[in-house]
């Protein structure tokens, strides 16, 4: 690896802590916002994935007005575009304490919009400059930044919001929050502006897609139903820890802290290793240890219980997305990636918010607001959904060029 290519990892080093923080500091607070906004518990896990089929709509619709505009610049307007949806965030906490539904589900989509845009482009972008022989040192250590970053943002964000019991107008609070945000991700449009510019472009061939979803069908199906069986209860934790358990801010980022513990532990433990590991295998195993923990959270009664049920949880999920990202990283070739990594969100992002609109239904007319119900439902059957992925990997399906 020469001197160029060592400068420009750091500077993807320094990017990705930013940007994590802001995970942590204001993404990681949608929900709490949406519930101290008078939404309820339900109400707020719609809002966390709600907004997630209207941009992936959005990102379909006016891809083709993008196609010759290279990843490099895609990825630096993606990042604007999130930060035109932060500082709303930050103005509208201030200048409406109680916004409607409508509203967070319009500024959330367009927050989300600029995520996705971003995922398939940087991608292809970041291969350029990374070496194969390096990508499990690099995604590990950049798994190990992400979660350092998400903390210190939650742990500034947990501590910020319970100031409130000192009497700060929670108004303020959020509004500090989603302003810090706004100013550290236009610093992430300068930092990708370090990075040289790509010839790649961002034009997604729906023909190659579709080539792509035939042959790694077996892989995408799986995942599909495992994704769908994942947040049948996912999205409702948040909701459920302020509005049901009345959990206050500092406890509740204790809690959401145990889960980025978790995933810093096992980034540690990869980066350390000295075996390249099957990443397959490790995300067979991550989504298996992950799947049944949602049936445990109706007897956490205390606070310690929640928390290690969130480190698990951590390690657990780290080790699944660590195993993804290698698989990607290692497995399909540049002209690919693009077009297989925005079908996987595709798939994803459908998948999810179809579970969590059943959830919802399940919540709202067959539980009757019982989350303990949900959990138990969703662990059974995120157990029962993760099994075919043990014989249907990603790798011997991409082992293979497009025919």
């Amino acid at each position: 690896m020469n001197s160029l290519q060592k400068k420009l990892i750091g500077y993807s080093y320094i990017e990705v802590f930013i940007t994590s923080f802001v995970v942590g500091l204001a993404e990681n607070y949608f929900a709490a916002y949406a519930v101290q906004s008078g939404h309820s518990a339900l109400q707020s896990g719609l809002l966390v994935s709600l907004p997630l089929i209207f941009a992936a709509i959005i990102q379909f619709l006016t891809q083709p007005y993008f196609q010759f505009l290279n990843a490099s610049k895609f990825v630096q307007f993606a990042v604007l575009l999130q930060s035109v949806s932060l500082i709303s965030l930050s103005g509208l906490s201030i200048l409406n304490s109680n916004p409607n539904f409508s509203i967070l589900l319009f500024i959330y989509s367009v927050y989300w919009l600029g995520h996705f845009a971003i995922q398939p482009a940087w991608n292809r972008w970041i291969a350029e400059f990374v070496p194969a022989d390096y990508g499990q040192t690099y995604f590990s250590y950049r798994n190990r930044l992400s979660q350092s970053g998400i903390i210190a943002g939650l742990i500034l964000g947990g501590i910020t919001l319970h100031m409130k019991i000192i009497d700060v107008p929670i108004e303020i609070l959020y509004f500090s929050l989603f302003a810090i945000s706004f100013i550290c991700k236009i610093t992430t449009y300068f930092l990708f502006k370090k990075h040289p510019a790509t010839t790649a472009l961002v034009y997604i061939s729906k023909q190659k897609m579709i080539l792509i979803f035939k042959k790694y069908q077996k892989f995408l199906r799986s995942y599909s139903v495992f994704n769908f069986s994942i947040y049948l209860s996912a999205p409702f934790v948040a909701g459920y820890l302020l509005a049901e358990l009345k959990l206050n801010y500092f406890d509740f980022m204790l809690v959401m802290l145990g889960l980025f513990a978790g995933k810093v532990l096992t980034s540690v433990w990869l980066q350390k290793s000295k075996t390249q590991i099957d990443p397959t295998r490790l995300m067979f195993i991550g989504g298996l240890i992950a799947a049944p923990l949602p049936a445990l959270w109706p007897v956490c009664s205390e606070l310690w219980m929640m928390i290690l049920l969130h480190v698990i949880s951590g390690i657990a999920w780290a080790s699944w997305e660590v195993g993804l990202s290698l698989c990607f990283f290692k497995n399909i070739t540049d002209d690919e990636k693009i077009e297989t990594i925005s079908l996987y969100h595709y798939i994803g992002t459908v998948t999810q918010v179809l579970g969590t609109c059943f959830g919802a239904i399940m919540i709202n007319f067959a539980f009757h607001e019982n989350y303990n119900f949900i959990f138990i439902m969703a662990g059974v059957v995120r157990l029962i959904c993760v099994l075919p992925l043990r014989r249907n990997k990603l790798s011997v399906e991409l082992q293979h060029p497009l025919r």
